[in-house]
């Protein structure tokens, strides 16, 4: 296991821990956390370019990547409820970072050469950002915090981390070739946590069951409370309309 990778562990672990904490107490993550924690991912890995000299190319994706990362956090966006804003500035922001984004293949195409493993790694940087936020668009994510804790993960940890002797099990060389360029770690990380999510369904079957209440879906969903002492950050399933019709609510309502 690198220094870096170490590093990345340590303070993807602390930052990720105060994420939880935070939004166990008020259901909302603030955005200077995960300012924060990109911020850091771009600056490692700028060190990590500086002492292994990975090719310059390799700065264009770094300064893409960091060009989009800010636009999630400043500036207004261009679509809002109402349509679309030509605001220039951001158009302009994202005109560098398109242009930083084809600069390394570009290059490469131009001089007959083929990009090298690494800078095809580093490529995710950029285009995982803008793959999480469609996600969340389509409501693949539910959550913004879902979507920033990804992109910001990617950032952290751009490519494979070195954590030696793990994994314990490995794939073919060609075949790991092709896997780092094509499913990014961090995308490796939310279906990870999407299959570990599934636990979750079924542990609250198990209390409905335990008991006695086995009204579905919600038993896969939820379980019954006494609004007296409603539980806080909670959302209810079933709800009485204005018309008087019993609506049920199987998914919260998200903000943004």
């Amino acid at each position: 296991m690198d220094g870096f990778a170490v590093t990345r562990l340590v303070i993807g672990a602390g930052f990720l821990l105060v994420a939880a904490a935070a939004d166990v107490r008020t259901r909302r993550v603030p955005d200077p956390l995960w300012i924060g924690l990109g911020s850091i991912g771009l600056v490692v890995l700028a060190v990590e370019l500086i002492q292994d000299q990975i090719e310059a190319d390799a700065w264009a994706l770094l300064g893409s990547a960091g060009l989009l990362f800010s636009a999630i956090f400043y500036g207004d966006p261009l679509f809002e409820e109402d349509g679309f804003h030509a605001r220039p500035l951001r158009l302009l922001l994202f005109l560098v970072a398109a242009v930083l984004f084809a600069y390394p293949a570009v290059q490469h195409s131009a001089s007959g050469a083929s990009l090298s493993q690494g800078l095809l790694e580093l490529y995710s940087m950029p285009a995982m950002i803008l793959v999480y936020q469609l996600f969340y668009r389509a409501r693949i994510l539910h959550g913004g915090a879902d979507a920033k804790a990804l992109i910001t993960l990617g950032l952290l940890v751009p490519t494979y981390p070195d954590m030696a002797p793990f994994p314990l099990m490995t794939l073919d060389p060609r075949v790991e070739t092709f896997w780092r360029v094509t499913f990014p770690f961090s995308l490796v990380v939310w279906v990870d946590a999407a299959v570990l999510f599934l636990a979750v369904p079924l542990g609250l079957l198990l209390l409905n069951a335990a008991r006695g209440n086995l009204a579905f879906p919600q038993a896969l969903l939820g379980y019954r409370a006494r609004l007296d002492s409603f539980p806080p950050h909670a959302w209810l399933m079933e709800k009485i309309s204005a018309r008087g019709d019993h609506v049920l609510v199987l998914f919260p309502r998200r903000d943004g």
